[in-house]
């Protein structure tokens, strides 16, 4: 007599992705190339890619016509070759940047502000306090501390860098103080 096999039916998960799924991971990838193709110039150089041919292609679009086919095109090649690798670290380095220089003109600026405020320290502290009288002293301290030791410990993550960054963004936004090219 033979042996019947247990049929498992309709109660088990399917093992391939559906279509669907497949479709809005492929459009993930296509914003993730688009926003990597709209960064500014130094925050591009920054990015650590896992392959050169996905920075060629995407070199190559930044040299294109802002809302042209061949830009879009030359994306969607970027955003192919980017499917085949972890994107987890790009889109954690992207994160890290924040705004695009093309969305926000003074983000290279706040960057090297916040760099040189965790560089001098209390000096840099006075100064910035002296520019924009909108910015809280003890705030600032706490934040720049907080952000230093976060340096100090190398991790992946930093949230107070980006909590530092966000907070020099909108007091100066508030202020309506420009940004200095140095303290």
């Amino acid at each position: 007599m033979a042996e019947q096999e247990y049929f498992s039916g309709f109660d088990a998960e399917p093992e391939e992705e559906s279509r669907s799924e497949h479709k809005r991971q492929a459009q993930a990838v296509r914003r993730l190339a688009e926003d990597l193709g709209n960064l500014g110039p130094e925050a591009f150089g920054a990015l650590r890619f896992p392959d050169e041919s996905i920075k060629e292609a995407l070199i190559v679009a930044r040299g294109l016509k802002r809302n042209s086919d061949e830009k879009r095109r030359q994306l969607q090649y970027a955003a192919k070759l980017m499917r085949g690798y972890d994107l987890e670290p790009l889109k954690q380095q992207l994160n890290l940047q924040g705004a695009s220089a093309v969305v926000d003109p003074n983000t290279m600026r706040l960057e090297k502000l916040r760099a040189q405020l965790l560089e001098k320290g209390t000096a840099g502290i006075n100064t910035l306090c002296g520019i924009c009288y909108n910015l809280d002293r003890n705030k600032l301290r706490s934040l720049v501390k907080k952000a230093q030791t976060e340096q100090a410990q190398e991790l992946k993550d930093k949230p107070a860098l980006r909590e530092l960054y966000q907070y020099l963004k909108s007091t100066f936004a508030q202020s309506g103080t420009p940004v200095p090219e140095e303290l």
